[in-house]
């Protein structure tokens, strides 16, 4: 683990920057013995319970150089089953962010990457943890670099030119998947020139934009825009947009790109003060109505936001959307791996508050997918995640997360999840932890099998320095 961090550090930072460079190694290590009802999720009737011995090894890295930055984090989870030995399995997760900047205070570079587990079908069985089969998961890959440059012209304009490439890759896919993902390559250009946020009296901007989608089985995806935003203030916190276009028409062609249908937008800004802002706007675009909407409140103690969005997009797309992957929340809600063009409608709205002791952190989203090729149809799914973490005595934390999710299909079916974990952290010493979870997950469907588990964890944890990511498996 160590040299694969050190890697990826050496290939992220300039030579001349390595031994200039700030090193933050935070190793850690988890020991857990877990029991559930339903490790197979059967349906009722046909549960079987097991032991479960877990050993999660990991290192979080952050590297801190004059012209450079690096936040990595790896992590293996190691299962053994008792009584079924044939289950037992290695999971490997890591993520990775880093920035180079190439040009002083205008030309950047940033590298990600990301490895994870992720249901395959939304149809199939689905969980929120690696303890459960489900002959429904995958592991994937994601890792790419996208330069860019921000110029300042004045008081004139400010420009950006960026281009986003990166893979997606699937390994070790469950055997019984029937829907087996596709390998990816994509690439985001997006270049954009406009009048300085700060700038008072009318404001203009200009961009174009591009994004493919190359499966490696399957039919390319391709999309183009190109738009000129104006926006006129009415008062001194009120500004009136227009938007006008071209754009790609994803109904007619998926594959071709180009500038084929007008795009056009109506709308208003927003901002009584620093601290917030409301953004809504309705046009017309290749689909017909189309309206994009954003809402952000900060106070002292908490922050509160909402988004709105309609965007053809792809599978992998999404995979490569890192807002969706929020620490302490599952990702159960990402959609079928397929290969499959869509517009995706989606709402999402995230808020935090922080009391004396204790801090609440709720997630909302719905998305609404109708498919692009020819056989149309869509999804939608609609879920709710709300944490809550208090500080119950000195070195005692309590915590509680609670997941829903509701999926319906085209064919009249629907399906409703439910995940509930409570667990209570005892720090013994500033390195050694014990945590106890208690942990249920319930499907009901009208169509396909129910299932639910109870699954009770107890865990001894070392962790040397703060770690970036969560035990939420």
């Amino acid at each position: 683990m160590l040299r694969l961090l050190s890697g990826v550090a050496a290939c992220l930072l300039p030579a001349g920057a390595i031994l200039a460079a700030d090193w933050d190694f935070r190793p850690r290590v988890e020991l857990g013995q877990s029991y559930t009802n339903n490790v197979g999720l059967g349906e009722p009737g046909r549960e079987e319970s097991e032991w479960i011995t877990e050993l999660r090894p990991g290192l979080g890295l952050t590297v801190e150089a004059p012209r450079a930055t690096l936040e990595a984090d790896y992590e293996m989870q190691i299962l053994r089953f008792d009584d079924n030995g044939n289950l037992d399995e290695e999971f490997n997760l890591a993520r990775a962010l880093g920035t180079i900047e190439a040009l002083p205070d205008s030309g950047f570079i940033d590298i990600f990457g990301r490895y994870d587990q992720q249901n395959v079908d939304t149809e199939g069985r689905a969980a929120f943890s690696n303890f459960f089969t489900t002959d429904n998961r995958t592991d994937f890959a994601i890792f790419g670099v996208s330069p860019y440059h921000i110029g300042s012209w004045g008081s004139f304009a400010e420009s950006l030119v960026r281009v986003t490439a990166y893979d997606v890759r699937y390994r070790n896919t469950d055997p019984g998947v029937s829907l087996v993902p596709v390998d990816s390559d994509n690439v985001e250009f997006v270049a954009a020139i406009g009048s300085p946020e700060s700038a008072a009296g009318i404001s203009w901007d200009l961009r174009g934009s591009h994004t493919e989608t190359d499966f490696e089985t399957g039919e390319t995806f391709e999309f183009d825009q190109a738009k000129f935003e104006l926006g006129v203030p009415v008062g001194p916190r009120v500004r009136l947009l227009g938007v006008i276009g071209q754009e790609s028409d994803a109904l007619e062609d998926i594959s071709q790109g180009g500038l084929d249908e007008s795009v056009w937008f109506l709308g208003f800004r927003w901002e009584p003060s620093d601290l917030q802002s409301l953004e809504i706007r309705g046009g017309d675009r290749f689909y017909g109505s189309a309206w994009e909407a954003s809402w952000v409140r900060r106070g002292s103690r908490g922050e509160l936001s909402f988004e709105y969005e309609e965007n053809p997009t792809t599978s992998t797309g999404v995979l490569g959307n890192d807002d969706l992957f929020l620490p302490g929340f599952p990702t159960i809600d990402l959609g079928s791996l397929d290969t499959r063009p869509f517009l995706q409608k989606r709402l999402s709205g995230l808020a935090s508050y922080q009391l004396a002791r204790s801090v609440i952190t709720a997630r909302v989203y719905s998305d609404r997918r109708e498919f692009l090729d020819m056989m149309a149809g869509e999804e939608e799914s609609a879920g709710l995640s709300v944490s809550y973490d208090w500080n119950a005595a000195t070195r005692t934390t309590i915590g509680t997360l609670f997941n829903y999710e509701l999926r319906d299909f085209e064919t009249g079916r629907e399906d409703k999840y439910i995940d509930l974990t409570i667990r209570a952290r005892r720090q013994i010493t500033n390195v050694f932890a014990a945590e106890l979870r208690l942990s249920r997950l319930q499907r009901d469907s009208d169509v396909s099998a129910e299932y639910d588990a109870n699954l009770i964890s107890l865990f001894l944890i070392a962790r040397f320095g703060e770690n970036e990511l969560d035990s939420r498996r």
